[in-house]
């Protein structure tokens, strides 16, 4: 089962405590099948930002290419 954030355009942004923008927002969680599980607030800027950070790798993991030897 999966989930969905819902933000709705009609209410208005709050300003967020972590980047000082007014990009925070109350947003529905949705389940597949339409149902509200709950609301939580989400700030779109610091979520940008996140998905804008490329993950780390980890340290003991393999190359991705491998040189022909």
């Amino acid at each position: 089962m999966g989930a969905q954030l819902r933000i709705s355009r009609e209410e208005g942004a709050l300003p967020c405590e972590v980047c000082g923008f007014r990009t925070m927002h109350v947003a529905q969680v949705v389940a597949d099948d339409g149902t509200v599980l709950g609301r939580t607030l989400v700030c779109t800027t610091c979520q940008l930002g996140r998905l804008r950070q490329e993950p780390a790798a980890e340290p003991d993991s393999p190359p991705d290419e491998v040189a022909a030897g």
